[in-house]
């Protein structure tokens, strides 16, 4: 398990967990789903499911995504970044299910592979 490390050495970190999982559905075509009531949908989901703990520390930038490192600031935001806001609004989420639409649900899977590499980087990175 990597070390919970921060270039602020001068606060405890105090660490929030939230479980996110992401659901895949089918693509939906908007203008077939008015033409044909018996429509519902493109029939090319998998029924996927990606499952993550988030912990986060409120104090600083630590953000780990089952335990790696992960850079979230500016690529996943609207997906997990929130999070960190929120519990610092005092509205902390311990856990959330998201359903998407097959091709967003690639395109969150290969954001959270990239989010993985440069938070590997980062970590790799400040060992220097």
């Amino acid at each position: 398990m990597p070390t919970k490390k921060c270039t602020d050495l001068s606060h405890k970190h105090e660490l929030k967990k939230t479980h996110v999982v992401f659901i895949e559905f089918d693509d939906v075509v908007i203008s077939k789903l008015a033409k044909d009531s018996k429509y519902f949908g493109e029939e090319n989901s998998q029924a996927r499911r990606l499952d993550f703990d988030f912990e986060y520390c409120l104090g600083c930038n630590l953000r780990l995504l089952d335990g790696k490192p992960v850079m979230t600031k500016g690529l996943l935001d609207a997906e997990f970044e929130r999070f960190v806001i929120q519990a610092k609004n005092n509205k902390y989420v311990s856990s959330e299910q998201t359903t998407l639409q097959h091709s967003d649900f690639e395109i969150i899977e290969r954001l959270i592979k990239g989010a993985l590499e440069f938070g590997k980087l980062k970590e790799n990175n400040s060992e220097i």
